[in-house]
């Protein structure tokens, strides 16, 4: 029994099926199925070849409190699709001779710092190559967003890598092109999308914003606790400005709107080929592109993915334009039980129904659920005997953590879940705190880092003078990870330092994965505590398939006491006090 099916949020498993081909895969139908039924999928999904309809399919609730099923004809939002809109509006436009890529986004919106931003075009933007910020929102503290507010955002806080040096996700740079749409055409961002693509490729379940018809809406829920089904504010998308986010959509209308895209019916070939080609610049490995990534599927043989999530929501699109052109999307309303669902789905489109390998598809564990069922259904005993035959060994226990800072460096070079983070990418100061055993003499402090070593600005010691990052030396682990050494003044070694970031002008997320002290001999010493001001682990709940380690169930039992779930919460601690883990990686 799942914890879904026990606690009531894997309702998935009733089903709406409509119109189904005779020819649907018996394999991929029941994966999807098999996926519905452990509680991580809750949506539509829709898939079309040339050779007819592949599955179009419905589970779960799209409104829990008015028992409304989700259908073919529910509408979600795409969250991160959006880009793909907004780039096929861009590239429309310059074929119209309404703008030109090479154009500096300075020449349509002058209100830009052009000090900072005058060399920036309309292909960094699209590129994500414009050094901009990943969100702007995020430096408007919760302030009501506008375009002047956007605007002023990144004059105030410049931008974080040099023009067309590296691939840096933002948000900002396409809520800068929605900008750019309106003011070099005359209309607004809604208008154009309907004018331009939803009326010509047909899509009429699709809109930047609500659904007039609420009805057709599809509530977006979390579930921090695994039991609680939280409605979120299908008003919040990110930001609030179009361009990066805000379209609401079908699985039908976004596979029609990829046909209309490979079809040529909103852009010629050349512009196609142009939005899909690959990105080569740094921090992307060429698979990424304008609104899209590719994903191979042999030698020389790709298929275009657009993914999108949000508050509540998760949406996929897929192209495979070889023979006999597969179109694939699947939309989802609950974020927390659907994310690793969502990989998985991905996986299965892609094994099943385009590469003949079954066998490689999976529905993915949901080892953190799991325990939680057995726990209330057969108590603490059988919950520890799981938990115990769990190989833990080669997965995160938490993601981000403070913790994780703790020890040798485990995290390897780039994103990790074994190595902190702050909560956000670019929020502006961030501290960790570490502390080390005794140590009577400590030449150096080594800071490991997986990615973005540049935000560390200083090092606060127990006693003593703050230490400048610039003043110190830069160094790569034997994996390859940036280290900065730092040369510590005479005496005994500190027993705790801060060191103290600035994330606001530098890309993605720094992340820590150790810290020492090195003694005269050269050995390492190695951090024993931690404390954060943020945590990308704590900013959020925990999901199905996280592992039940002493953290995650500690955070689990929290999650549980804010929603108003106190008995399951003492479960939870009792258990926690009774069988405290001493597995490998499991503080």
């Amino acid at each position: 029994m799942m914890i879904g099916t026990m606690f009531g949020w894997a309702l998935a498993v009733q089903a709406v099926a409509v119109d189904e081909a005779p020819g649907v895969p018996s394999q991929f139908e029941s994966f999807v199925e098999e996926l519905a039924e452990s509680g991580q999928f809750e949506g539509a999904i829709h898939i079309v070849s040339a050779d007819g309809p592949v599955i179009d399919r419905a589970f779960g609730h799209a409104d829990v409190a008015q028992a409304r099923m989700n259908t073919p004809e529910t509408r979600f939002h795409i969250a991160s699709i959006t880009k793909a809109f907004t780039a096929t509006l861009v590239l429309g436009a310059m074929e119209r001779g309404e703008l030109s890529l090479a154009d500096p986004v300075t020449r349509w919106v002058p209100e830009l710092d052009a000090d900072q931003y005058g060399d920036v075009t309309l292909r960094h933007l699209l590129e994500h190559t414009s050094g901009l910020m990943r969100d702007h929102t995020e430096a408007l503290g919760g302030a009501d967003n506008s375009p002047e507010a956007m605007i002023e955002a990144l004059n105030a806080v410049g931008p974080q890598s040099a023009v067309g040096e590296r691939y840096n996700y933002s948000n900002s740079g396409y809520a800068l092109l929605a900008l750019v749409l309106e003011r070099s055409t005359g209309e607004t961002y809604a208008d154009l999308l309907q004018d331009r693509i939803l009326a010509p490729a047909g899509l009429s379940a699709t809109s930047y914003g609500l659904p007039e018809n609420s009805d057709l809406l599809a509530v977006g829920l979390d579930m921090p606790d695994l039991v609680s089904r939280l409605p979120v504010d299908p008003t919040s998308f990110r930001g609030g400005l179009p361009g990066a986010s805000g379209i609401f959509s079908t699985a039908r209308d976004l596979v029609r709107f990829g046909q209309a895209l490979e079809h040529a019916e909103l852009l010629s070939a050349d512009s196609l080929a142009l939005m899909l080609a690959g990105i080569e610049e740094p921090g992307s490995d060429g698979d990424d592109a304008m609104g899209w990534m590719r994903v191979g599927l042999g030698e020389e043989e790709y298929a275009w993915v657009a993914t999108g999530a949000s508050d509540g929501y998760l949406s996929m699109l897929m192209i495979d334009n070889r023979e006999p052109d597969v179109f694939a999307a699947a939309v989802q309303n609950n974020t927390r039980a659907g994310r690793s669902g969502s990989l998985g789905l991905l996986r299965g489109v892609l094994y099943i129904t385009e590469l003949g390998r079954p066998e490689s598809a999976a529905i993915p564990a949901t080892p953190l659920a799991d325990f939680l069922t057995v726990l209330h259904t057969q108590g603490p005993e059988a919950a520890r005997a799981f938990r115990d035959t769990l190989d833990m060994s080669e997965a995160p226990v938490a993601s981000a953590a403070d913790f994780q800072a703790l020890g040798a460096p485990d995290g390897g070079v780039g994103e990790t879940a074994f190595a902190w983070a702050p909560a956000t990418a670019d929020a502006g100061e961030e501290w960790l705190e570490l502390g080390f055993p005794a140590l009577a003499d400590a030449r150096f402090l080594d800071v490991h880092f997986t990615q973005i070593p540049d935000a560390l600005q200083s090092v606060q010691l127990s006693s003593g003078p703050a230490l400048d990052a610039v003043e110190a030396e830069r160094l790569s682990s034997e994996a390859g990870a940036p280290v900065i050494r730092f040369t510590l003044p005479g005496g005994s070694g500190p027993e705790q330092i801060r060191l103290e970031l600035e994330t606001a002008h530098t890309p993605g997320w720094p992340q820590i994965d150790a810290a020492a002290l090195i003694d005269a001999a050269g050995e390492a010493h190695w951090a024993i505590s931690a404390n954060a001001s943020t945590s990308a682990f704590l900013s959020g709940g925990v999901a199905p398939h996280d592992l039940p380690s002493d953290a995650i169930l500690g955070k689990l039992a929290g999650q549980l006491d804010e929603q108003g779930q106190g008995d399951m919460a003492e479960r939870v601690r009792a258990f926690l006090a009774a069988y405290p883990s001493d597995a490998a990686g499991m503080p």
